[in-house]
């Protein structure tokens, strides 16, 4: 059930009130499709006359739909109904900035990809987020008729996620680049930003399906185009206090090891990144097709292990006992729940689990590691990309006008253009 407190001084506004009840009621229809509304009021705790006022409003704005189930009820002699979101009513738009391949996606309300294209990268900033806004423009223009509720942008690196600026992105080699400025000054819908490991951690909890309660207490580690960590704790992202904490990446495992973009060296992302294996891989001899397709071919080399390809093995194990170390830091500093590995990894895991397993179980007190779980992605190569709709979608179902709700599971914040 979701706990709402309101922090605004004096009485909540009546308009107010009535679209933080039908926001709650529509949650409750997106978490669980086909929910009924003794079932909503189960959820929210809401009397059932109000529910019914709430969702009888809702199909009138044909947010939702309402379908007879066929199955009578013992007690009231009437079949119950199942209520579903009408997902193809609003839409918003989710972008993933990263190299050599920008993608941008258009959603519906359950987060599904109604169409999609990518974006060749260009390192001159204002002529590539040109090309962005361009691109966004013409997938807002396919919605049609459509209510659009914004856009979310998934940035790589250290980045001021109120105003949208990359502070710092090594992989990129962006260094202040007001993205957010650059956006707003080309688009109409309102804007979110947040770093891509981060927006991973919240596709997971906002779109993964699991039987399990969703952990509060987790790290999705991202390893394209680098190492990025993003932590949940109690619930929430942790930022740092200037959005520039949870770098984990660049924790360092050797003090004279490989220099790093960030001028560090031996940092775990030079290790344990799609470009550490693809790295390892070409010491051993095999075939890479260069710096534009690091990812591409750090999936063909986990393929190639799979086939029992011995360079590619050799390089997966090789990168796998780095992931470890890492790891092993994670642990010892956060005692997560979980810790859930995006790719190329996550396709890897059943190979390269019990090396990384192993690794840990030699540095870790058995204690710190008795209920940790440590699992492949859920949501697979869309995590950034899908958390980027998820900010703009978590602001609509979890947000109301007039407050600012400190109690929500994850910060989203929403600036409109202008």
């Amino acid at each position: 059930m979701l706990t709402v407190s309101f922090t605004t001084r004096g009485a909540l506004r009546k308009s107010a009130l009535r679209q933080a009840n039908e926001r709650l009621v529509l949650d409750s229809i997106r978490r669980q499709p086909g929910i009924s509304r003794a079932g909503i009021a189960r959820t929210t705790g809401f009397p059932r006359t109000s529910v019914t006022f709430v969702v009888n409003r809702l199909i009138r704005q044909r947010l939702i739909v309402e379908e007879k189930s066929g199955i009578g009820s013992i007690q009231a002699g009437r079949p119950p109904t199942a209520l579903r979101l009408r997902a193809e009513a609003m839409v918003a738009i989710g972008v993933e900035v990263s190299a050599p391949l920008t993608r941008i996606a258009l959603f519906d309300l359950n987060g599904v990809i109604i169409r999609s294209r990518d974006l060749h990268w260009n390192p001159d900033p204002a002529i590539f987020l040109s090309e962005v806004a361009k691109a966004i423009r013409q997938l807002a223009a396919t919605a049609k008729s459509k209510r659009m509720l914004g856009v979310g942008v998934s940035l790589p690196g250290t980045i001021d996620k109120q105003n949208g600026r990359v502070i710092a992105a090594e992989g990129l080699g962006w260094f202040d680049v007001p993205v957010g400025e650059r956006l707003r000054a080309k688009l109409e819908w309102p804007l979110a930003f947040e770093n891509d490991a981060n927006i991973s951690a919240l596709a997971e909890q906002w779109f993964a399906e699991s039987p399990e309660p969703a952990f509060r207490y987790f790290i999705f580690v991202r390893a394209r185009g680098g190492v990025g960590t993003g932590i949940v704790v109690d619930g929430r992202i942790l930022h740092g206090a200037a959005s520039a904490g949870a770098e984990f990446g660049h924790i360092m495992l050797y003090p004279d090891g490989r220099p790093c973009a960030c001028g560090n060296r031996g940092c775990w992302e030079q290790y344990a990144s799609d470009a550490a294996l693809v790295r390892a891989y070409s010491s051993e001899g095999g075939p890479t097709q260069g710096p534009d397709a690091i990812l591409e071919d750090a999936m063909r080399i986990v393929e190639l292990a799979r086939q029992g390809d011995a360079a590619a093995t050799n390089a997966l194990q090789t990168t796998a006992r780095h992931l470890a170390l890492g790891f092993v830091n994670l642990i010892a500093a956060l005692n997560p729940q979980a810790i859930i590995l995006g790719e190329p990894y996550a396709s890897a895991w059943d190979l390269i689990g019990p090396e990384v397993l192993d690794e840990i179980r030699r540095r870790v007190p058995a204690y710190s590691i008795a209920n940790l779980k440590i699992l492949p992605s859920r949501i697979g190569a869309d995590s950034a990309l899908r958390g980027a709709a998820a900010l703009v979608l978590a602001h609509f179902f979890t947000r109301f006008d007039h407050t600012k709700d400190e109690s929500l599971p994850i910060n989203v914040s929403m600036e409109a253009t202008g």
